[in-house]
């Protein structure tokens, strides 16, 4: 056990890089066996103080850094000890420390799946107002709308959800009573980095991660106080078009945002707030936006640390649902032109950190997701409109257990209670779920790391049988070499129905949408192997193949009464591959990203493809750094996606909605580093859609026109 001796000491050091010792901003310290940590300010440097004496081991880590473990690291009273660190260099990806895959700290490398990570400097650098911009980025991830597709696991259905399980710090954060990602409830200005886990992660994460995991890490707090002001403005050009020229000027967006943070002695602080308002270059697609959110930590004391965690979302925002045909693409049906949606959402959280000794760590956490929205778009069901209100509450304890050096034990359980209140759409009801998960990690001779564990979940909705479901899954790692990971994994997913696939009743387009209390749980298989090697310095590449095996797929059709019903009526299989490949030349001023994901996303039930899942995805970006600019250019091609919903063109709901073309986009940034008054300042200029390329993203709606924005970024410290 730790000492509890009142004998406290200190540690300062720097943080540097070993090819040029240039100082370090951002590197994560952390001090192992305790929750002491902090990271590096704009000079590299670093303290850690009130920690007992004794001997640890200091551990560092930066994207694009071999991470460095520093032993025998002795504290005692008196001077404060004096660290100073060089991490080396490389290729950019291959070594960030990743918690989301396993529950636990760890280099990306070690994990028996893909992962993919988004930093700070990709948030920022490429002007996100909400963090599904940023996934379109991301190998293997598509976006249509709003709803995230990882590897073909995810079409699109209207409202009711996905099949990707998004987190914030470790929890669900989806809308009770819809089961939605609600993206712009998560401004930017708090995210540190997203971890985004491919294949099924039901073993750790129960329902709603059949498809893979996206968790959202938040900003923690360093030693020096820090104030960052932002701000945006840009404008969407006119289309070529005068039948689409629906405006008589172009329209615009803005947006402001602000946060800071500090500590004073062992309480940490941040808050801040952001404005966006975008006029939409599609009729009645426009929003106002208000986000604020606070975060206070204290460390109770070297062992221990709790904190609360608070952020709200107001917003007003137009409805366009479908275009109303191809000489008016940018404009809705006229009976959809009044339409408006008005939400406030906010979650409360909290976390206590303990660690009884180097050994054994438990964390427990609990967030309420409280969600409300109203619409006034009338249907037979609800003539004035609709409206919800829902209370999702997850809970979680989760322990630890390093058992040996080769040995770690990871055990939990976890609940949550749904209460939704949404009057004639989906109506009363109430939910509750709980579940028990254990995952063993041993590493064997031959540098072989075994991962194996399993996850059982239970699930009661109110006048709904009792749903039960057994998650297994088993990874194995191999490192025969420093440079070289070669990994395998199988896993079993499922996604229990959301509360609106059961009991949505409404009407849409002039079809009728009514109950069906006989869902079943979508279920699934995932395999997958591959590897990545470092070949040099400069080049790093990674393979993936996978095949996800899937079963009761909930889709949206008709019924023998003549109605539209969500049902289990699809058996799929989703075979492809992933290859992705990082350069840096030029002393690592140009960085270079490759990504290739092919997808074949069978529908076995009706001998076709599944509908939404575009089957080649090619993504391409470059940075080139020379002081004090950066130059960036991102491309993506999607191909043309083979089904879509076509009984709604069929039926005249969406006039030439069938029109659609491979998507073919180029996005490219400008930025500079410069002094104003002594303070550090960034400015930018983003062009995306370069080209000005005219495609539908969804059925029936046209991707955003080629917009401009310029952006200004102080950091006070």
């Amino acid at each position: 056990m730790f000492s509890q001796q009142a004998d406290r000491g200190m540690i300062v050091g720097k943080i540097s890089s070993s090819e040029d010792h240039q100082a370090l901003v951002g590197a994560n310290i952390l001090l192992e066996g305790t929750v002491l940590g902090t990271s590096t300010d704009a000079e590299g440097n670093f303290s850690i103080r009130n920690i007992p004496v004794g001997r640890y081991s200091l551990t560092v880590s930066m994207i694009g850094f071999k991470r460095m473990t520093k032993t025998d690291v002795v504290v005692t009273t008196g001077e404060p000890l004096q660290v100073s660190l060089e991490l080396e260099p490389v290729p950019v990806q291959t070594e960030p420390v990743v918690v989301t895959a396993n529950k636990r700290e760890q280099s990306l490398q070690e994990v028996p799946v893909s992962v993919s990570v988004i930093d700070e400097q990709a948030l920022s650098s490429r002007n996100t107002v909400t963090v599904d911009d940023a996934l379109r980025y991301v190998p293997g991830v598509n976006i249509t709308q709003s709803q995230v597709n990882i590897r073909g696991s995810t079409g699109y259905s209207h409202g009711v959800g996905t099949r990707v399980l998004l987190l914030v710090d470790g929890l669900p954060f989806l809308s009770g009573d819809t089961g939605e990602i609600i993206w712009e409830s998560l401004p930017p200005g708090q995210i540190e980095r997203v971890e985004v886990v491919k294949g099924a992660g039901s073993a750790l994460y129960g329902s709603s991660a059949l498809g893979g995991v996206i968790n959202i890490i938040t900003k923690s707090v360093r030693d020096h106080p820090q104030t960052r002001l932002r701000a945006y403005g840009g404008m969407y050009e006119m289309p070529k078009y005068a039948t689409w020229q629906w405006a008589q000027e172009s329209r615009s967006f803005t947006g402001f945002l602000a946060t800071h943070q500090q500590r004073v002695g062992n309480l940490s602080i941040t808050a801040g707030a952001s404005r966006t308002l975008d006029d939409g270059y599609k009729r009645n697609d426009f929003w106002r936006r208000w986000n604020t959110w606070a975060r206070l930590g204290y460390d109770i004391s070297p062992f221990q640390s709790i904190a609360v965690s608070f952020s709200l979302l107001d917003q007003g925002r137009g409805n366009f649902l479908y275009w109303k045909n191809l000489d008016h693409v940018l404009e809705p049906q006229d009976d959809q032109l009044t339409h408006r949606v008005q939400s406030q959402r906010w979650n409360l959280s909290g976390s206590y950190r303990y660690f009884f000794s180097r050994e054994l760590y438990t964390m427990v956490k609990l967030s309420w997701y409280h969600s409300k929205w109203e619409d006034n778009i009338p249907s037979r069901f609800d003539p004035l409109g609709s409206n919800s209100r829902s209370d999702f509450v997850v809970g979680e304890i989760q322990t630890n257990y390093q058992l040996s050096d080769d040995q770690i034990v990871t055990v939990g359980l976890s609940g949550t209670v749904n209460q939704v209140s949404a009057a004639a759409i989906f109506g009363e009801h109430s939910a509750r779920a709980g579940a028990l998960y254990l995952q063993d990690e041993i590493r064997l001779p031959e540098n072989i790391m075994l991962t194996a564990g399993g996850r059982l979940d239970l699930q009661k909705l109110e006048g709904i049988e009792v749903v039960n479901q057994v998650n297994p899954k088993i990874g194995l790692v191999y490192n025969p070499s420093p440079s070289t990971s070669l990994r395998a994994s199988v896993g079993r997913g499922f996604r229990a129905p959301s509360i609106a696939e059961i009991f949505t009743t409404t009407e849409v387009g002039g079809i009728i949408i009514l109950p069906n209390a006989n869902l079943k749980p979508e279920r699934s298989w995932s395999f997958e192997v591959g590897g990545s090697h470092i070949i040099d310095e400069h080049v790093s590449t990674e393979l993936s193949l996978f095949q996800n095996e899937l079963w009761d797929l909930i889709e949206p059709a008709f019924g023998t009464d003549g109605y539209v019903h969500f049902q289990n009526i699809i058996r799929a299989r989703i075979t492809g591959m992933e290859v992705a490949l990082n350069l840096t030349m030029l002393e690592r001023l140009l960085v270079s990203q490759f990504s290739y994901t092919y997808v074949y996303p069978e529908d076995i039930t009706n001998n076709d493809i599944l509908k939404y899942r575009p089957r080649h995805l090619l993504y391409l970006s470059q940075r080139l750094t020379f002081n004090p600019f950066q130059v960036g250019v991102d491309f993506r091609y999607i191909s043309r996606t083979d089904r879509i919903d076509d009984e709604l063109v069929q039926l005249g709901i969406v006039p030439n909605g069938d029109q659609r073309v491979p998507i073919y986009l180029t996005d490219v940034r400008l930025s500079a580093e410069w002094k104003f008054a002594g303070l550090p300042v960034v400015s930018s200029i983003n062009v995306n859609n370069l080209f000005q390329y005219y495609y539908s993203d969804f059925i029936g709606n046209l991707g955003p026109t080629r917009n401009y924005v310029l952006s200004l970024e102080a950091r006070l410290e």
